[in-house]
């Protein structure tokens, strides 16, 4: 090996070494007792000073009182301000922190880019930090209950169990996911919750301690079709009696109000708080014609 390789190689290691001390300061292990009595425990990361994120799966079972601790500091109790199963995001309080709270990437995760994923592995090994590269965007994972969450982080980076919760960062230490899942059949195969959607719910937690969201009232499913961008789209493939709109089976919605549609993340996105019982128009292609369908969509809240 030259000397330049040697050099460049422990320039690469002391800069790992580095982001490795600033995150996981910020990283804390999450422990709480089920209600049936079990021990159960995750990961999550500073959000500012007094709110930690994690996932709603590690604490959703859990009974007060919760405790987190992060390095270095004292362990101390928790207490879950918000929770959303759709997306497997849940906020804890805590007394004001004084380690230094990650920041959320505006940028969010680029297919291929090096990430890091903190945690507490099994719940047995705190400060942890494995590596790897984004190596999918917007999969769908699903969760077990006939739901998905949309657009996840596909990773090679260990994430086993107690990792869910933990921050997915990038070489800048900007949080790009929330380590989620992973696929225990498989090798190398970790999914965590994209940043923009951390971004959104997280402070619709903090401020309402649910998110609202908005139905439509009907059943989608992407399709191909000729005339959408892309030549796919979220086509209706059932209305319900109580459908916010005179929908069609068939309809291919490409916007709701001022958003373009292409995704079931983008229809999830579309439908928030602020379109709740409210009059929307939504576009869609029917036939061979683009329809413009005044709607009322109906407000489903998740509680927390």
């Amino acid at each position: 090996m030259s000397n330049t390789s040697g050099r460049l190689l422990r320039q690469f290691s002391d800069e790992i070494i580095e982001l490795a001390e600033r995150v996981v300061l910020s990283t804390a292990i999450v422990k709480g007792q089920t209600r049936d009595f079990d021990e159960g425990s995750g990961s999550a990361f500073l959000y500012d000073v007094e709110h930690l994120v994690t996932n709603n799966h590690v604490v959703e079972g859990m009974v007060d009182p919760i405790h987190v601790q992060l390095p270095g500091a004292r362990q101390t109790e928790a207490r879950v301000v918000g929770r959303d199963p759709l997306t497997d995001l849940a906020v804890l309080r805590v007394d004001p922190q004084p380690a230094e709270p990650l920041l959320i990437s505006a940028r969010g995760a680029r297919l291929g880019e090096l990430c890091f994923a903190f945690g507490s592995p099994l719940g047995e090994f705190p400060e942890s930090i494995s590596i790897g590269i984004v190596s999918g965007l917007k999969r769908s994972l699903p969760t077990g209950d006939k739901q998905a969450i949309f657009d996840v982080i596909q990773t090679d980076a260990a994430i086993n169990p107690g990792n869910s919760g933990g921050p997915l960062v990038n070489v800048d230490g900007l949080v790009i996911g929330v380590n989620t899942a992973a696929i225990p059949e498989a090798d190398g195969i970790g999914f965590a919750v994209p940043a923009d959607t951390v971004a959104e719910v997280v402070q619709e937690l903090i401020t309402y301690g649910a998110v609202e969201r908005a139905s439509l009232g009907v059943s989608v499913a992407r399709r191909p079709v000729d005339r959408a961008p892309g030549g796919h789209a979220l086509v209706v493939t059932a209305v319900r009696d109580n459908s916010a709109g005179p929908f069609e089976p068939g309809d291919a919605i490409v916007a709701v109000g001022d958003r373009d549609i292409h995704s079931q993340n983008d229809l999830l996105r579309a439908l928030r708080r602020d379109v709740a019982n409210r009059r929307v128009p939504v576009v869609v292609l029917r036939g061979d014609h683009e329809v413009s369908i005044e709607c009322r969509p109906r407000s489903v809240r998740t509680l927390s």
